[in-house]
C-alpha cells in the first residue's frame, strides 16, 4: 500500500478522504473480461497535529468466465506521533489477502520509527524502520506460519509547483530476523496529475516478490493501474 500521497498534505489538513475506482468489461464473441479496482485513502490529524491516524484499504478483481487472474485485498491502520521535528513513532496493524499466491493471506501487527528529510518546499524523503509479527496462511498447504520480521523503507514524495503532478514512490524490504535469505520485497509507484481541485487521473505500479514461500520457491507478482481518483 502506497500511503505517501496521504502523507503529502499540507500540515493545516487535518482530513482528508480520497477514492479511486477503476472498472473494466470487455467482451469478444463471448469470451469476456471483467475487471474492478478499488483504493481507499484516509487521514485524520490530530487538533495539535502531533497524531495522525490512516486508514487505507484496496480490492483488486480481474476474472474471466469463473476463473480468477487476479484476487487480491488490503486493509491497513496505521498510527504516527511526532515526537521531533525529524522522528515519528508509528505502530501498524495490516490484514491482506491474494488467492492466487502460495500465501494467500497475511497479518501483521508492527511499531518502529520513522525519519524525515525535507529538501525544499516540494520534495521529501522518509526512511524507516520497525518490527513486525507476522502471520502468514496459506491455503493451499493449510497451514499458519508465526514470524518475527523487519521491516525497512525508503520513500520519495515530490510536487511539481506549476503543474501539481504528485509523484510518490516507496520501496520495503522485510526480511525475517532468523533468516535474511527469507524476504520480502515491494516497490510502489504512483503518479497523479489534476484536472481540478478534486479530481486527477493517476497511474499506479505495484511489485511484490517473495524469496520463499511456504512452498519453498520464490514468487512475484506485478500490477499496473490507471484510473480516475476523487478527492474530498
Amino acid at each position: 500500500m502506497n500511503i505517501e500521497s496521504a502523507r503529502m498534505q499540507t500540515d493545516t489538513v487535518r482530513f482528508v478522504l480520497s477514492n479511486d475506482f477503476t472498472f473494466r468489461y470487455n467482451n469478444n464473441d463471448g469470451n469476456y473480461i471483467f475487471e474492478v479496482n478499488d483504493a481507499l485513502y484516509a487521514q485524520l490529524k490530530s487538533k495539535d497535529f502531533r497524531k495522525l491516524y490512516f486508514l487505507l484499504g484496496n480490492f483488486g478483481l480481474i476474472r474471466s468466465k469463473g476463473e480468477d487472474f487476479s484476487n487480491s485485498w488490503l486493509l491497513h491502520l496505521r498510527f504516527n506521533y511526532r515526537l521531533t521535528g525529524v522522528t515519528r513513532l508509528e505502530a501498524f496493524v495490516q490484514s491482506q489477502g491474494n488467492q492466487l499466491l502460495d500465501v494467500s493471506g497475511r497479518h501483521l501487527l508492527g511499531a518502529g520509527l520513522r525519519f524525515k528529510v525535507k529538501i525544499g518546499d516540494h520534495i521529501r524523503l522518509y526512511l524507516g524502520n520497525s518490527y513486525m509479527y507476522e502471520l502468514e496462511i496459506s491455503d493451499t498447504l493449510n497451514q499458519k506460519f508465526y514470524n518475527n520480521r523487519n521491516n525497512t523503507y525508503l520513500s520519495f514524495s515530490a510536487v511539481l509547483p506549476k503543474s501539481k503532478i504528485n509523484i510518490t514512490n516507496i520501496f520495503y524490504y522485510q526480511p525475517l530476523y532468523k533468516d535474511i535469505s527469507n524476504y520480502n520485497l515491494s516497490e510502489q509507484l504512483r503518479i497523479e496529475v489534476p484536472l481540478s481541485e478534486k479530481i486527477n487521473v493517476n497511474t499506479s505500479y505495484y511489485y511484490y516478490f517473495d524469496s520463499q514461500t511456504p512452498n519453498n520457491r520464490s514468487q512475484f507478482t506485478s500490477t499496473i493501474y490507471i484510473g480516475v481518483g476523487i478527492t474530498i
